[in-house]
C-alpha cells in the first residue's frame, strides 16, 4: 500500500514542480502540461492495482465507471458530436479523477 501511495504522490507532484518551475523556464509548462497525461495513466495503473488488491471497496468500482464514463464522453465529443458545455465538463473531469483516487487511496486503512 505504501508503494501505490509514494507512485500516486509522485504522479501528482511532477507536473505541480513542472508548472512551478514555468515561472523561471516557460518551456517547462508545455511538459507539466504533457506530464498531467503520465499522471493519468499512473493513476488508473495505481487503480487496478488498489482494486486487485480491495476488489471489495465500492469506491474504486465507481472511479472505474468514472474514467469509463470519461473517456467515452471525450471520444464522443471528438468523434461524434462536439457540444461546448460537454467540453468544459470534460475540462475540469481529470482533476476531479487525480483528486477522488487520491482520496480512496489515502483514507484505505493498512491491513496489519
Amino acid at each position: 500500500m505504501e508503494n501505490l501511495k509514494l507512485t500516486n504522490s509522485i504522479a501528482i507532484i511532477i507536473p505541480l514542480f513542472l508548472g512551478i518551475l514555468g515561472i523561471v523556464e516557460p518551456i517547462s509548462l508545455y511538459f507539466s502540461a504533457y506530464s498531467t497525461m503520465l499522471t493519468g495513466l499512473l493513476q488508473i495503473i495505481v487503480g487496478i492495482i488498489f482494486w486487485t488488491k480491495h476488489k471489495e471497496n465500492i469506491y474504486i468500482k465507481i472511479y472505474f465507471l468514472l474514467v469509463l464514463t470519461f473517456f467515452s464522453l471525450w471520444y464522443y465529443n471528438v468523434n461524434v458530436n462536439y457540444i461546448d458545455e460537454l467540453t468544459w465538463i470534460l475540462l475540469f473531469t481529470p482533476l476531479a479523477l487525480c483528486i477522488y483516487i487520491s482520496v480512496i487511496i489515502y483514507s484505505q486503512k493498512e491491513k496489519p
